[in-house]
């Protein structure tokens, strides 16, 4: 203990007995001056210096500069010298602790009271970590009163001598207790008998009913219970013994769920009733038990009997087509995930005599409260006639309706795969041949036309014939047919292939009673020319087909470059098409796309328009081609989607950020070839400054297709940039279908050959149907193109179409015209 050699008094001795207390100690005299203190006093406050404070007062002390700054100040910022003389009056007349607080934030409690001699002793113990740990204690109560008030079933612990220890608000609100009875150390009986006396339990003993809640309270065992009340109400207990003999009651409010069960069984009843009635066969999957009932019908429309098939939903999935079984997991898994509404899918399924039938098969889960699914329950309906009349209509659209050959949509398409694959595989050989029958005319006028189309059919049969299963042939129109060679390993193989469809016209034709002798003008292209459209491969196939008939009749010739004569129109148009900008004589015109939900402005299409100084207005059906061949496709296209974007830019800037317009613009095969093209646009966006959301792409169904793994690289990178993707004139080719969910696209644009006749064409209503129900399903926008009547707009609202452009909103219109349109702010 120190204390100043000229201070000695008394209290040292005390002082010294109290030395090895682990609290600061000091003494000051009657006079208020400070006469000893020990070492654990200076650790707390170690700006104290014991020379400057032996025989000061604390008022002293306190205003001593380093004692000041850090001491004198309090949690509440009181005005310092406020808090300095309510700290002095308190020393002066000490009763009960006092806490201080510095400002490295650290708690002192400092308990003092006079001594006999009229001095006081001070005691000063750190407190910060108890505190801490009291305001961590508090926290961790306050948190766990939060998380039990937050649950929302009512909670209560029961300790072994069965009186209230823990409950939560829910208790409360639930069983309307009142405040006296919501105290620790209530008996459970307590609660039973105000329960009784208000009346929750009608006709029940209470002892008996006592007994029972005592009975579940020292179960050893969880305990699931339920029990209606009074007033309607159904309650489940649940009862849990903890290892400390504490038993924990949670009550749960099943009112709703038992009564919407009561309800689902009664609406059960009726649809069992409206079923019986229909033709379609019910099902119903127990998720839990999983185990799935099958109704009669279900089984009948399979030729099976009731043993043919059990109750395991493994046994369904077995009769699913292999190809199917996938599609129909995902989607089951989706709905019950809550990711979509319902099931709906279409799918094969194996009947009793080996053969698969097309079934719709729909679905709704029933869930509980916390929206999980434990059952899903539907129908399931034949269609396979319906299918088998769609796939007709593929087939007819695909091929020629009198010999049942590919006609040339379907043709193109093949050797479009064909192109691709020698990418693939630089080794790899085919030949396109282009065949016209000689004399055909004379034929079709003597004998008259349905012998002229008995003869179409003969030849058919004999090309097949004659060619291997690698090759296919298609007829093009009139006598016009078109042979894909593939598989093939030289110029010669080919030479081999085409004479053997020579030989097989040697032999006459009866026809009329008459026989008759058909030769045939061949042209042959071959695959190693640097094609890239399947267009121009049959193309120079027909102009040696030509050079073939200069030469007489039943002759075959390859194609050679100097065969390619442009007629001067194309030249012509090549020559100023490639002035065209310079002269200022490009323009875009901007059709409106109309978002059919709201009937409002969505967008415009950007198409180029040409007005030539000495023409006149030139079609893009005319000039599109040649700048595809010539190569100057790819400057207009970068001037296009500048352009474009510039100017959607300038219009979105008066428009709120929540209607801005998006623009599409099309991407040319070619175009979509370069390597560089994705780069390309994303620094035209860059440098115009046009979020890339507001972009949509649009490339033709056969562009995508010409490539399939080039494409789906392609796509990715401009979704990878927020760059929107639209598969133009969808619908009229056939294999991008197969693909359809591997591409990254939005939007898929109906070409308008469907739209114009879809009011009286049933089998283009159909297409259209079928699009836009395909669109919804893999999560696509729709557009459809070429509407230009009411009926039309009419029809692809009823079926949820999303979009629409056409004549019946505008014509494309001008950029000096767009202010105008936009201004009228219409609606549709």
């Amino acid at each position: 203990m120190t204390t100043p050699a000229n201070l000695q008094n008394d209290s040292s001795e005390l002082l010294s007995a109290l030395e090895q207390l682990e609290v600061g100690l000091c003494h000051y005299d009657q006079r208020g001056r400070l006469t000893s203190w020990n070492e654990q006093l200076l650790q707390l406050y170690p700006e104290l210096d014991p020379d400057r404070i032996a025989g000061k007062t604390l008022e002293e002390i306190l205003k001593q500069d380093a004692v000041y700054s850090r001491w004198v100040t309090d949690p509440e910022n009181e005005d310092a010298e406020k808090w300095l003389q309510r700290r002095l009056r308190r020393h002066q007349e000490p009763g009960g602790a006092v806490l201080i607080h510095d400002r490295r934030d650290r708690w002192i409690e400092i308990t003092e009271f006079h001594t006999a001699r009229g001095g006081v002793l001070g005691f000063h113990r750190d407190i910060t970590e108890e505190k801490e740990q009291r305001r961590h204690a508090q926290d961790q109560t306050m948190l766990l009163r939060a998380t039990l008030d937050s649950i929302d079933q009512a909670l209560a612990v029961f300790d072994a001598r069965l009186t209230l220890r823990v409950w939560n608000t829910r208790l409360v609100e639930l069983f309307d207790f009142p405040a006296h009875l919501m105290r620790v150390g209530t008996p459970v009986s307590e609660l039973v008998d105000f329960m009784m006396a208000r009346g929750d339990f009608i006709e029940q003993d209470r002892d008996a009913l006592l007994q029972e809640i005592i009975g579940y309270l020292r179960l050893e065992r969880s305990m699931i219970d339920s029990h209606r009340l009074a007033s309607g109400r159904i309650l489940e207990y649940a009862f849990t013994p903890m290892e400390n003999g504490d038993v924990i009651m949670a009550v749960t409010d099943v009112t709703l769920a038992e009564t919407a069960r009561l309800g689902l069984a009664e609406s059960e009843e009726r649809y069992a009733l409206s079923a019986a009635g229909s033709n379609d066969g019910l099902w119903d999957w127990d998720l839990r038990r999983e185990k799935i009932y099958l109704s009669p019908r279900w089984r009948e429309m399979l030729g099976l009997v009731e043993d043919d098939i059990g109750e395991s939903p493994a046994e369904w999935f077995s009769r699913i087509h292999p190809d199917d079984v996938a599609r129909v997991t995902t989607q089951i898994d989706a709905h019950l995930a809550g990711a979509v509404p319902h099931f709906e899918c279409e799918f094969r399924v194996r009947h009793s005599d080996g053969t698969y039938l097309w079934m719709l098969t729909r679905g709704l889960a029933v869930r509980g409260e916390d929206g999980s699914a434990h059952r899903i329950a539907g129908s399931q309906t034949d269609i396979t006639g319906r299918k088998r009349a769609e796939q007709q209509l593929v087939h007819d659209a695909l091929h020629d309706a009198l010999t049942g050959l590919p006609n040339r949509t379907l043709f193109l398409d093949l050797v479009r795969k064909a192109l691709a694959r020698i990418r693939r595989e630089p080794d790899a050989r085919f030949a396109v041949a282009f065949l016209d029958l000689d004399r055909f005319k004379i034929v079709n006028e003597s004998l008259g036309h349905v012998h002229g189309d008995d003869l179409i059919v003969a030849t058919a049969r004999r090309f097949e014939n004659a060619l291997r299963e690698s090759d296919t042939v298609a007829r093009l129109g009139g006598d016009e047919f078109a042979i894909l060679l593939e598989e093939i390993e030289s110029p010669d193989e080919a030479t081999m292939l085409t004479e053997s469809l020579h030989q097989s016209l040697a032999s006459p034709f009866r026809l009329g009673g008459k026989e008759i002798f058909v030769s045939a003008s061949l042209g042959v292209a071959h695959c190693d020319q640097g094609y890239e459209r399947p267009e121009d491969i049959l193309r120079d196939a027909e102009l040696a087909m030509y050079q073939a008939k200069e030469r007489g009749k039943a002759q075959s010739i390859a194609f050679e470059d100097e065969m390619r004569v442009w007629p001067v129109t194309p030249l012509d148009l090549d020559s100023d098409l490639r002035r065209a900008l310079e002269r200022d004589e490009m323009r875009l015109h901007y059709q409106p796309i109309i978002d059919m939900r709201s009937g409002k402005l969505a967008g415009f299409e950007a198409l180029m328009r040409w007005y030539h100084a000495e023409r006149g207005e030139i079609s893009p059906v005319e000039f599109i081609p040649v700048a595809e061949e010539t190569g100057s496709i790819f400057t207009l296209s970068q001037w296009a989607l500048r352009t474009a974007a510039t100017q959607i830019t300038e219009w979105n800037k008066a428009r709120p950020a929540t209607e801005q317009l998006e623009i599409s613009v099309n991407l040319s095969g070619r175009q979509f070839a370069r390597p560089d093209a994705v780069s390309g646009i994303i620094d035209c966006l860059d440098g115009v400054g046009l979020p890339a959301n507001l972009l949509k792409i649009e490339i033709t169904e056969s562009t995508l297709m010409e490539d399939v793994d080039r494409s789906t690289e392609m796509l990715d990178r401009l979704k990878a940039a927020d760059i929107k993707i639209c598969v133009d004139d969808f619908g009229t080719g056939y294999s991008s279908l197969s693909y359809l969910h591997t591409f990254p696209i939005d939007t898929l644009k109906i070409d308008k050959s469907f739209i114009q006749d879809m009011t009286s064409n049933y089998q283009n209503l159909e297409i259209v149907r079928t699009i836009t129900m395909l669109g919804q399903n893999l999560r696509l926008d729709v557009i459809a193109e070429g509407v230009e009547t009411s009926e039309q707009l009419a029809q692809l609202r009823a079926l949820d179409c999303h979009y629409a452009q056409g004549f019946l909103f505008s014509r494309p219109i001008g950029a000096d015209q767009v202010a105008a349109f936009l201004a009228e702010d219409k609606s549709w």
